[in-house]
């Protein structure tokens, strides 16, 4: 049997960082980026309003800011979103601390990602580096809901992810926002309204114009490009998702609405108001009607036709279509013409290139000299005015027809 001994003295046991007096204390994860101790955390919305500063504009010559200009209308969009959505979903925000404001403590300090907590001088505000118009608009819905409701409740309840930076050098917060938006790659909107089921136009194109079957024109959705807001010079689709929708929601509520948000609610109020079935009606006569003209149905029946009708007509470019449908809302909306019966008379339009039906409006003819030689190449026009005064010629031939 071995001989044990005792130990001749106390256990030697590792010495903790002694913690932060009076410090407000933040569960994290910390890590770096580059020589920067970079950390992760979640606050309250209400919270984190709290923690930050005031906007900073960039202005290089006093050597303050980061932040672009204020735009008003993104910021009451951001509002508005949060503040109707319960379900709603905001990227981190990232902020500045000095060293002198914020410290990180690992939970082990050898490791190169750790647990921890962030530790912050009571009273310090950071400097919000990317993500003001979002700081701004919390702060716009916490004060509108200050005296306590369930929006108030729901959002002190919520977290929102922000990433810390232990560096306070204007420089360095200065390339950091180029640097992140030189990065970012923001979504087409073929992509990002194709993606956005709230909006009724969106869900209504998408299960049951395309998905359901309802126009044979579209198969099933596969004549509708999605990744791109226009398909190429070679390709078998018909248009992407982006002129297909507001060729649609024009049709519905016509040219009145100058802006985009303007449009959204006019389209969203235009079917609560007709009713979902009336409005997919419309919806399935203007298309049904788009794919029986007769150089669409040619081209319909025929290897590569969508190439050769792209080639021959003006039917695939997006301000045609815009010009057609806003055409059939100004003959139809409060007569006695129905849609069906306008896009019939459009049939006997000329929509091909060699024509002149789109001349002085989306297309400037060609120019000869006084011996006939050509000047000026044909030249499309593209803007809201080019295809509403395009508009306005179709819907007076459709009279006529």
């Amino acid at each position: 049997m071995e001989e044990t001994t005792e130990p001749s003295g106390p256990a030697v046991v590792p010495s903790r960082p002694k913690i932060p007096y009076g410090r407000v204390a933040y569960p994290a994860i910390g890590y770096k980026m580059g020589s920067r101790q970079m950390v992760t955390t979640v606050m309250s919305p209400v919270t984190y309003v709290g923690t930050v500063g005031d906007r900073e504009n960039w202005d290089p010559l006093q050597g303050t800011g980061t932040n672009r200009k204020e735009d008003k209308n993104h910021r009451q969009a951001i509002a508005k979103y949060i503040e109707e959505t319960d379900d709603y979903v905001l990227n981190s925000v990232l902020v500045y601390y000095s060293l002198d404001d914020a410290e990180f403590m690992a939970d082990d300090p050898e490791a190169p990602i750790s647990m921890g907590t962030l530790y912050v001088r009571p009273g310090a505000k950071a400097k919000v580096g990317d993500g003001g118009h979002r700081t701004s608009a919390y702060g716009d819905v916490i004060e509108a809901h200050r005296h306590g409701d369930d929006v108030l409740h729901r959002l002190q309840a919520n977290g929102q992810p922000v990433i810390v930076v232990l560096d306070d050098d204007q420089a360095r917060r200065a390339q950091d926002f180029t640097d992140l938006q030189q990065n970012a790659k923001p979504l087409n909107a073929s992509i990002a309204q194709s993606m956005d089921r709230r909006q009724a136009i969106n869900m209504m194109l998408l299960e049951e114009v395309l998905k359901g079957g309802r126009v044979s024109l579209f198969e099933g959705g596969k004549r509708i490009e999605f990744l791109t807001d226009s398909p190429g010079k070679l390709s078998p689709k018909l248009t992407g998702f982006k002129t297909l929708r507001y060729a649609t929601g024009t049709l519905l509520v016509g040219t009145g609405p100058r802006s985009s948000r303007a449009w959204d609610e006019a389209v969203a109020v235009e079917i609560a108001t007709a009713g979902h079935d009336d409005a997919l009606q419309r919806m399935v006569d203007f298309w049904a009607g788009f794919g029986a003209l007769p150089e669409v149905a040619t081209a319909l029946a025929i290897p590569s036709g969508m190439v050769k009708l792209r080639e021959a007509t003006w039917l695939t470019s997006a301000n045609v279509l815009y010009a057609l449908a806003a055409a059939v809302r100004e003959v139809t909306h409060g007569t006695n013409v129905s849609i069906a019966q306008a896009m019939k008379a459009a049939a006997a339009i000329d929509f091909t290139r060699a024509g002149n039906t789109f001349h002085g409006t989306l297309v400037e003819p060609a120019k000869y000299d006084d011996e006939g030689n050509l000047e000026a190449k044909e030249k499309a026009m593209t803007g809201r005015d080019a295809w509403e005064g395009a508009a306005e010629k179709l819907a007076a031939r459709m009279r006529q027809n």
